[in-house]
């Protein structure tokens, strides 16, 4: 599915949710989110609206959608610690996301990426090593060339 629909349907329902737990009466002491998580999060605490929440969401996703094309990359889960996982990244390559004290999230270029994740299965054979069945690399550098852009 392509990311501008995507996000904001995902969006969607992260509101519906926020409303529905609303209308149930119970109220949340506080929110977060992780990446386009983020936007659900400033509609929940009051920051925008949820029309601008789809907005921002649909934007996202265009310009991301934009960069799969222009600058593919790549993104995998790694069931090792940011210790275990430093020192076999590469040029291009970096840490996305320390989900847990166990898990990483990788991005960046995307045959590097592809590399990087034949090394842990090498040397780790029995850890969790794949690839996200994405063409961005989130959360890494390649989304500066995005950053300002006009849709």
């Amino acid at each position: 599915m392509k990311a501008e629909f995507s996000q904001p349907c995902c969006t969607a329902i992260q509101i519906a949710l926020f409303e529905l737990l609303s209308k149930c009466g119970i109220r949340l002491a506080a929110v977060v989110g992780h990446s386009s998580g983020e936007i659900a999060a400033a509609f929940a605490c009051g920051a925008i609206t949820a029309s601008d929440a789809i907005r921002v969401a649909y934007y996202r996703g265009k310009m991301t959608g934009f960069l799969a094309t222009s600058r593919p990359g790549a993104m995998a889960a790694i069931g090792l610690g940011m210790p275990e996982v430093l020192p076999l990244l590469r040029p291009g390559v970096v840490v996305g996301c320390e989900n847990s004290p166990e898990s990483v999230t990788l991005t960046g270029d995307a045959e590097q990426v592809k590399t990087v994740v034949k090394a842990i299965k090498a040397e780790h054979p029995q850890v969790l090593a794949r690839l996200l069945r994405v063409n961005v690399a989130y959360h890494s550098g390649k989304l500066n060339t995005i950053a300002g852009s006009p849709p």
